[in-house]
């Protein structure tokens, strides 16, 4: 079942750049979500985790994580 990820621009209403601590790698996200990184990328390929492709690399948004968590 694939979680729409909620609109950024309502998570993040001010319009400066991300910070450092706001973009996550796959491991970071594992951590926080407490799941194998492995099952971190099959959700994000899958489209239940809200992330961006950076070439290979996969990023996630930590307000569109946390806004998912809360949901």
């Amino acid at each position: 079942m694939a979680v729409a990820a909620p609109d950024i621009e309502r998570v993040r209403s001010d319009r400066r750049p991300l910070s450092r601590d706001e973009v996550m790698t796959a491991a970071e996200v594992a951590e926080l979500l407490r799941l194998p990184v492995s099952t971190v990328y099959l959700l994000a390929a899958r489209g239940d985790l809200p992330c961006n492709r950076f070439g290979r690399a996969y990023r996630f948004l930590r307000p569109r994580i946390e806004a998912l968590l809360e949901s």
